[in-house]
């Protein structure tokens, strides 16, 4: 029997979802399914609408076997340092088979060519890359035409939608993360069904997008009733705290750029000297978080990425910590949020075979670092849940307190 990895944010869980896991499982032949999960941020710039530990239930009661965090930096990051993060979590478990996601393309092999190619970069890709950029374009755009011109010479057939897709995209950069690393687990991808990712049909394959939308209008959890597995949906209705916004940061960010607009803002991830010059000139009409990121944003800076940079600059992430985490292999650990009673097993023997902590109880935090990175990154994410926590009138108010998630 095999296992498979997950990387996923299930913000929050959906039939989607519930799909990918049952069908990889059967195809593969997989017995148990491990699961790497955002925390309370992102990868969009936004809060996750309920709490890490309410949607670690989601998936253990569909289907995940064991729940890990995605720490702060790479939960809130690119596509690159989102996939680069989560990727080398499964890799150091040293007990993982498969990479399993869903896609547009469907095709790991068309896939991983063109992660290949992103990572080898042969000459003629560089050569027009950099003549795009020059002429102004903004390095998606030009990374497109570049991969479409290399793939035209070399005679290689593709689908004009593979990097304007948003599954295809971190699909490729799972494949590119594993690549580097030599890693031995294999991709392997599923179609993607149902609506489109930023469709806000409701249907019985809804996007997450649409679902949130829904949770957040008057009616609540009620209208989605056919969206998620009934499970999900039992945790959604009975959930304590308040679905979040990114609007409810508000305050705390407002707060935050006054109190760096001094030194300007580029120690922070993702901060050039242009944004940062532009922030603080947009200081003075600022309103709220989601009006910020409408003023700030342009043709080359798509909103989520604003959204991103100012959570970097909310939570203290910064350019420098991510080079030191970079040069570190992605320094990390392995948080367990949650594990289902049948799954005691497969947690010895991740612990066994592991070359990162793996940690159950956060007491075990206390001995379980042996270098400060890692546990810097482990208290940086903990800080980030905890601004979360009192935010959203979530009742948890100090995770060490809380037992392991066994269901």
């Amino acid at each position: 029997m095999n296992t498979i990895g997950i990387i996923a944010e299930f913000n929050p869980f959906h039939n989607g979802h519930l799909h990918l896991i049952q069908k990889c499982k059967e195809l593969l032949n997989a017995d148990r399914c491990i699961v790497v999960m955002s925390g309370d941020f992102t990868q969009r710039g936004a809060p996750s609408i309920v709490d890490k530990f309410t949607r670690t239930k989601m998936a253990l009661s569909c289907g995940a076997d064991v729940v890990l965090e995605l720490p702060i930096y790479y939960a809130l990051g690119s596509a690159e340092y989102f996939a680069k993060g989560a990727v080398s979590i499964l890799n150091s478990l040293g007990c993982v088979d498969y990479l399993c996601f869903g896609s547009e393309c469907a095709d790991v092999s068309h896939l991983t060519d063109i992660a290949k190619i992103l990572n080898s970069e042969p000459d003629l890709y560089r050569a027009i890359l950099e003549k795009e950029q020059k002429n102004g374009s903004s390095f998606a755009a030009a990374r497109q035409k570049a991969l479409f011109s290399y793939l035209d010479e070399e005679k290689i057939s593709y689908q004009d939608t593979v990097l304007s897709s948003p599954n295809n995209i971190l699909g490729i950069e799972y494949i590119r993360a594993l690549l580097d690393i030599n890693s031995s687990i294999k991709p392997f991808t599923i179609k993607r069904e149902g609506e489109e990712y930023h469709s806000q049909e409701l249907s019985p394959l809804s996007s997450a997008s649409a679902i949130r939308t829904k949770l957040l209008e008057s009616e609540g959890a009620s209208s989605i009733s056919f969206s998620v597995p009934s499970p999900c949906l039992c945790l959604l209705k009975d959930y304590q705290g308040s679905f979040a916004k990114s609007n409810d940061l508000s305050a705390a960010l407002l707060y935050k750029l006054i109190m760096e607009q001094r030194n300007g803002y580029t120690k922070f991830m993702d901060v050039s000297e242009d944004l940062s010059n532009k922030i603080s000139c947009a200081l003075k009409d600022y309103k709220d978080f989601e009006s910020f990121c409408d003023r700030l944003k342009t043709k080359d800076l798509a909103h989520s990425r604003i959204s991103r940079v100012l959570c970097h600059i909310l939570l203290d992430i910064t350019a420098s910590n991510m080079d030191e985490y970079k040069k570190d292999g992605y320094t990390g650990y392995a948080r367990i949020l949650g594990m289902n009673k049948a799954s005691s097993e497969l947690v010895k023997i991740m612990r066994k075979s592991s070359t990162i902590p793996v940690i159950g109880n956060l007491k075990e935090a206390n001995t379980a670092f042996e270098k400060d990175l890692p546990k810097r990154l482990f208290d940086e994410t903990l800080t980030a849940s905890m601004l979360c926590f009192s935010l959203f009138k979530n009742t948890i108010l100090n995770e060490y307190r809380l037992p392991l998630i066994i269901q």
